[in-house]
C-alpha cells in the first residue's frame, strides 16, 4: 500500500494506491455495524440505531400489549432486548446536544410504549418517568 505525502492543501482528498490500483473515497461506509462518516459526526449512525430500536419495540408489540405480564418484567424486557441494539458502539460516538436530544425522544417513546400512553393522554414526560421510576423501583424481596 503507498499513500503519497500531499505537498497541496490537506482538505483534498488523498490518493491511496494499493497494487497501482486507486481506492475509491467515499463520506460514509459501515464498519462492525457502525456507520463511519468522513467528517466524524456520529449522527447518522444514531438515527440507524434508533430506529433498528423502534423496529425491535415494533416487533414485540404483542409483548407490551399483553396485560398479563407484570410491568416490571416488560422493563426488563425493554432493557435487554432493545437497548442494547440501540446503544452498540454508543463508546465511539461523539454527542452532539442534537443527538442527545433524540436519543432522550427515542427513551421517551420506548417508555411511552411500554405504559401504552398515547400522545392524545396528553401526559408530561415527567409524569411518564415518575410513573416508570416506580415501576423499575419495585422489587420482590428475597
Amino acid at each position: 500500500m503507498h499513500i503519497p505525502a500531499s505537498k497541496e492543501s490537506s482538505n483534498l482528498e488523498p490518493d491511496i494506491k494499493i497494487d497501482r490500483r486507486s481506492l475509491e473515497n467515499v463520506d460514509n461506509f459501515k464498519y462492525l455495524g457502525s456507520i463511519k462518516t468522513s467528517d466524524g459526526t456520529c449522527t447518522k449512525d444514531i438515527n440507524t440505531r434508533i430506529a433498528m430500536a423502534k423496529q425491535g419495540i415494533v416487533s414485540l408489540n404483542n409483548i407490551w400489549k399483553d396485560k398479563s405480564i407484570p410491568k416490571p418484567l416488560t422493563f426488563k424486557l425493554l432493557k435487554t432486548l432493545v437497548w442494547p441494539r440501540m446503544l452498540y458502539g454508543c463508546e465511539t460516538w461523539t454527542m452532539r446536544k442534537a443527538d442527545e436530544l433524540n436519543i432522550e425522544a427515542a427513551e421517551m417513546w420506548f417508555f411511552r410504549r411500554l405504559l401504552r400512553v398515547s400522545w392524545k393522554d396528553r401526559r408530561t414526560n415527567g409524569n411518564v418517568l415518575a410513573e416508570m421510576g416506580t415501576i423499575t423501583s419495585k422489587r420482590k424481596k428475597a
